[in-house]
């Protein structure tokens, strides 16, 4: 198991790179961390969420939040608002970044941020399977927009399917 942490930290750290910009980026060789690229002033604004984590530590499931930070960046189709900011609007307030796991909630987090969108989800393991479930959430409407799952053996493999989930997104 500590093995497995240690790889998921060392993928992660590659897909960090850029991440908490107001920047989208471009993909990159698998395994290498996307340059960054503008953002389009006008799309929209997306809150992501920190993954809950289930069975797994809370380290590895904000590296997870960060791989999906990355490849949302890399679309190009939203403005993402960045890890440092959320938890900064969200000191003093009744809900955690990391509590954050239904609908209703994501909506009010999308609010208190002044986003349009917020993207929530689950990571866990399921008979030695890597699972990250995920969905971005209109926060006007409360109706889930785009929702996805990826699994993988390794980690490795599981930012691999992160990215395909990710692109299968429409805006």
């Amino acid at each position: 198991m500590k093995t497995h942490a240690l790889m998921l930290v060392g993928v992660a750290a590659l897909a960090l790179a850029g991440c908490g910009s107001k920047e989208s980026v471009k993909a990159t060789p698998e395994g290498t961390a996307p340059a960054p690229v503008a953002a389009p002033a006008d799309a929209p604004v997306l809150a992501v969420s920190t993954v809950q984590g289930q069975s797994v530590n809370k380290a590895e499931a904000g590296l997870v939040t960060d791989m999906i930070r990355s490849e949302l960046m890399a679309l190009g189709r939203w403005r993402i608002i960045d890890r440092e900011r959320m938890d900064e609007a969200l000191k003093g307030q009744v809900l955690a970044l990391a509590g954050v796991t239904s609908d209703s909630d994501a909506v009010h987090l999308g609010k208190l941020l002044n986003a349009k969108l917020i993207g929530l989800g689950t990571y866990g393991q399921l008979m030695g399977v890597n699972v990250v479930t995920f969905r971005i959430v209109d926060v006007e409407t409360g109706l889930a927009i785009n929702a996805g799952t990826a699994q993988g053996k390794d980690p490795a493999e599981l930012r691999r399917e992160i990215a395909k989930m990710v692109r299968s997104f429409s805006r």
